[in-house]
């Protein structure tokens, strides 16, 4: 296909990656077509020169040509001058020998000359491209749009004609999601909160781009997704007084989405579709932005409620996002034991499970000391704490260092890492004894115990601590108040925190030194129970905890270890039960002493009944040697099987994977 673009006046460097090339005619002005997916070297020569030069296109001598004249010229001049004086032979001998050195000096400057012109025609002969282009100027023209993902126009146009039936299908999901999730987390001081409208409009969301990475055994692709549109969505909040009299109903307006997903399709198969799962999840924070209007309410309702139904709803969004913010993912199987079709491969079906997150190594953060921060507390100073984390789901937390704007923690913790790009983030905050500052969003009276303030936050990238396993080095790192979604990062300004941090792979970790351990995490996976009973509607979940064998234990000290539970999603009308989410848990700072408490039970209406229990010993899975289905070797503090759980029929069985890991 063709395109013909008019020349303007002034020279213009004309760079198109694909299509087709426009220049005019030197002999009679009109434009010429010529058909090429990138820029010819006639064509870049050409398009360089007219830049670069700038000169008319009538022919020019060149500086070599003028320099070779005037030493022609001074040379017969020369002779003429020697045939009128007839000099001295001495003096004809020296002047002769000051001509070679002039002669030799010209020769080495026009051979430079020549060499450097080939270098030049060297470099432009070739076919640069955009980034050859951008890295011989230096930098590319404020009107060339450079980019290495794909435009995705085509699938935009196909999406504004299927938008009003999408719309319809989001909004249903949206509402049946969120409702519950809402109305779990909603504050005392609301009777109900649901969604009195919920349209996205005629404007559908925008794909910007998409950059595709073939990697063994997989496709990750990177979705640029883009939407600001004219939404109507309206929030029902019933006061606890008042009924409908005192609803308020904000609408949500002026919102804008951006935001990047990364899309993974693996593993590979020969089956259709070519793959057995798809995980998505945002590659980062996105970017959400919302205004709240009230309408015809007075202002002075709308200055007292606007600030906790904010508050609110932003911790709902954060919630959300946090659920599946890289490394944390949402899987869908499809060819599996639990997809839409069996795909009757064992490997297969273990490669969707380790989509789904498994940690290949363990980020050993030693929170040191913190300087430069500002006091919050009305009287004295702060009262400082950090939480990190990985995955939203694994927050570790110091402990509270009272009225300092220096507090030295000096207390190590470990954290799972699932990806080689995952990144660390901390959030520091003030420790207050009673929580005013968030009252709308209290659930109830016991919630006033213990409140905090926001300091500041900050993120490091783990991959450089990957690449360079073992590599212990300490930092420090400025906290700021600003988005995880910002450029440069949270920003600094909020103080300063030292951490050091080392990182160390699962299938590093030698035997010997699990089976000398008294201290580590233990990750539980529940798979499946077995004949929990005679009903084929039978419901259950699992719960798991762990507890010190001795009681004495804990009359001296309740650790945080004690308290770590777990339990999985309920399944119902099924009396042998398997789970594929909600099934992993991992426990912290577990001793060798601990004992696992797994207790699989029947949700009722008052309290629940227990079909079945078993209690493990910590020791005994450390001192574990057995085959892992993950690495098909020998390993030591691991253990799959089924056990015993005796439940109504006798003979209930659940199945287990324990893995051990220690701390250093």
């Amino acid at each position: 296909m063709y395109r013909a673009k008019t020349m303007r006046a002034e020279p213009k460097v004309l760079l198109q990656p694909t299509g087709v090339k426009v220049w005019p005619d030197k002999t009679d002005g009109k434009e010429q077509l010529e058909p090429a997916h990138s820029l010819s070297s006639q064509t870049w020569r050409r398009k360089q020169r007219r830049v670069t030069v700038g000169l008319p296109t009538h022919r020019m001598l060149s500086i070599g040509q003028l320099l070779a004249g005037v030493a022609w010229a001074w040379a017969v001049g020369l002779l003429l001058f020697l045939a009128w004086w007839r000099p001295h032979l001495g003096m004809t001998g020296g002047a002769t020998g000051l001509g070679m050195m002039v002669g030799v000096l010209y020769t080495y400057l026009y051979y430079k000359n020549i060499k450097s012109k080939q270098q030049y025609q060297q470099v432009l002969s070739m076919d640069p491209g955009l980034k050859g282009c951008q890295y011989l100027l230096g930098t590319l023209p404020s009107w060339i749009n450079y980019t290495e993902r794909e435009k995705m126009e085509w699938f935009n146009r196909m999406l504004a004609e299927m938008w009003p039936y999408y719309d319809s299908g989001i909004c249903g999901i949206i509402k049946a999601t969120l409702e519950p999730i809402i109305e779990y987390y909603r504050p005392a001081t609301f009777k109900k909160i649901s969604f009195e409208e919920l349209t996205f409009g005629e404007a559908p969301f925008r794909v910007e781009g998409i950059a595709v990475r073939d990697l063994p055994g997989e496709i990750d692709m990177e979705v640029d997704v883009r939407w600001c549109g004219d939404a109507n969505i309206s929030i029902a909040i019933d006061l606890p007084v008042g009924g409908e009299f005192t609803r308020l109903t904000p609408k949500v307006k002026d919102i804008v989405f951006v935001a990047t997903f990364k899309v993974m399709f693996r593993p590979l198969v020969d089956k259709i579709p070519g793959f057995a799962a798809v995980a998505v999840a945002f590659k980062g924070p996105p970017i959400i932005k919302y205004r709240l209007d009230f309408g015809a309410v007075p202002s002075t309702v709308t200055s007292v409620m606007t600030a906790p139904i904010r508050a609110f709803v932003d911790m709902i969004i954060n919630m959300i996002v946090g659920w599946y913010l890289w490394p944390s993912r949402l899987t869908v199987p499809l060819l599996s034991w639990d997809g839409w079709l069996p795909a009757n491969d064992p490997d297969v079906d273990l490669e969707v499970e380790r989509l789904y997150g498994r940690p290949k190594g363990i980020i050993r953060v030693h929170v040191i000391q913190a300087k430069d921060l500002k006091a919050y507390d009305t009287v004295g100073k702060s009262d400082p704490f950090v939480e990190l984390f990985t995955a939203k789901e694994d927050v570790r937390t110091t402990r509270v260092i009272s009225n300092s704007l220096k507090p030295e923690w000096n207390e190590v913790k470990y954290l799972p890492v699932l990806e080689k790009d995952t990144v660390l983030r901390l959030e520091m905050f003030d420790y207050d004894a009673v929580n005013l500052t968030s009252f709308a969003g209290l659930k109830n009276m016991a919630s006033l115990e213990g409140g905090r303030e926001f300091m500041g936050r900050a993120g490091i990238s783990l991959s450089q601590f990957i690449t360079e396993e073992g590599l212990e080095d300490e930092l420090w790192l400025p906290l700021g108040k600003g988005e995880w979604t910002n450029l440069q990062g949270p920003g600094q300004g909020e103080g300063w925190i030292k951490l050091g941090l080392q990182y160390r792979a699962l299938d590093n970790i030698a035997g010997d030194e699990i089976l000398h351990a008294t201290q580590g995490l233990l990750m539980v996976t529940v798979i499946r129970c077995y004949e929990l009973s005679d009903s084929s509607k039978q419901s259950s979940y699992v719960a798991v905890k762990l507890e010190p064998a001795d009681k004495a234990d804990k009359a001296e000290g309740k650790k945080a270890s004690y308290k770590q539970s777990g339990k999985t999603s309920t399944i119902v009308r099924n009396h042998s039960p398997r789970w594929s989410t909600q099934n992993k848990f991992t426990l912290y700072d577990v001793s060798a002493k601990d004992v696992l408490l797994v207790n699989v039970m029947e949700p009722a209406m008052a309290l629940d009944d227990e079909l079945g229990r078993v209690s493990i010993a910590v020791h005994d899975v450390i001192q574990h040697c057995q085959v892992s289905r993950w690495t098909k070797e020998e390993d030591a503090g691991y253990i799959y099987e089924e056990f015993p759980i005796g439940g109504k029929t006798g003979k209930a069985r659940i199945e287990l994977e324990l893995e051990f890991l220690p701390y250093w």
